[in-house]
């Protein structure tokens, strides 16, 4: 490989760790964020940066590196901090600022720096293209800088709302948005501790250690998991930096895509969200990926993942008609209990 390729992989390979981090944090915000026109303008650009991050993972397949994107010398490190940070970050969105409308609006000024960012990335990316000839990466560069152009200017124009809305409620008492409660506060603290300890591992070049510290973040997030869409998010970042042996699904790599796909309906959102981001990293198969999302979603209650039949029965019985439906519809399309289905049932008749 000459030295040309192997300068565009590294400013690739940057590009690429970008993306993927920019993936959880977006899932993170998502999660905290009311429907209305900030939350469209999140979900449209989860979907634009995934895109991103495929394009970028098939343009650098195409020069030679391969499907595992992690690289000796400095292209690995860049490609493991990123995601280490995001994982990290993640819980500490989750908990930030006083009420939700001050949370929406630090958020909002965090993702236009980011946007900031990575236009200058792709302003680097597609400079570095065109004086080494490669005209391929530096069309794909400039039109990564053209959306996420388009993102800054959309969060621009969110960003007066979300102040009023938070001078609305700090100042005049005139809330605008319902805080959750989202788990204890040393759930961030550990996450950030967790996330600077991978970041000095990888100074020194041990990137295991730093795999192991960003396991440690996802798993800080289980305290945070009273806020709706925080298990898709949890899961994601654990994907994110997963390897076979840590999927819910015994020797993965081996399984055709159907045994796969058969199996999926029996996961929890956290494992659901986790095997995505792995597939996508990995196999990227349409098959798997489209039943994933046919099976994502909120359960009907925090925790419901992780409960036994028993213990939704218990809570079943008790349950209004909308809860006992919720639980109806889930469980059909999930691991389909029976002792659970039918006192789902039960529950809708008699209410």
């Amino acid at each position: 490989m000459s030295r040309s390729e192997d300068m565009i992989i590294q400013y690739l390979n940057e590009a690429h760790a970008t993306e993927l981090a920019l993936v959880s944090t977006l899932r993170a915000h998502i999660a905290m964020t009311p429907e209305g026109s900030y939350r469209s303008l999140l979900d449209d650009h989860l979907d634009v940066t995934r895109r991103q991050a495929d394009r970028l993972e098939r343009r650098l397949a195409e020069l030679g590196v391969g499907k595992s994107l992690v690289q000796t010398g400095v292209g690995a490190f860049q490609s493991l901090l990123g995601q280490v940070l995001a994982l990290g970050k993640g819980p500490i969105d989750l908990l930030r600022g006083g009420g939700g409308e001050e949370k929406l609006l630090k958020n909002a000024k965090d993702e236009c720096a980011t946007e900031a960012l990575e236009i200058a990335t792709y302003d680097a990316l597609e400079q570095v293209a065109l004086e080494l000839a490669d005209e391929v990466t530096a069309e794909l560069a400039a039109d990564h800088r053209a959306e996420e152009e388009e993102m800054l200017a959309g969060l621009r124009e969110e960003i007066p709302h979300l102040a009023r809305d938070a001078v609305g409620a700090e100042v005049y008492g005139r809330k605008a948005y319902a805080t959750s409660e989202v788990g204890a506060v040393h759930a961030a603290e550990e996450a950030a501790e967790a996330a600077s300890r991978a970041a000095s591992s990888l100074a020194g070049g041990a990137a295991q250690q730093a795999e192991g510290a960003a396991r440690k973040v996802t798993s800080t997030a289980k305290e945070a998991r009273r806020v709706p869409g925080v298990e898709a998010v949890e899961g994601e970042a654990r994907g994110t930096v997963a390897s076979e042996d840590d999927l819910p699904l015994a020797d993965y790599d081996s399984l055709k895509a159907g045994e796969i796909v058969e199996r999926l309906p029996r996961l929890s959102q956290v494992e659901l969200a986790q095997v995505d981001a792995y597939e996508r990293r990995h196999g990227n198969r349409k098959t798997i990926l489209s039943k994933i999302d046919s099976l994502q979603g909120d359960a009907p209650w925090a925790g419901y993942d992780e409960q036994n039949a028993e213990e939704i029965e218990s809570r079943v019985r008790d349950a209004d008609d909308d809860e006992a439906r919720e639980v109806r519809e889930y469980e059909r399309r999930h691991k389909a209990r029976k002792g659970v289905l039918e006192a789902a049932e039960r529950a809708v008749t008699t209410s």
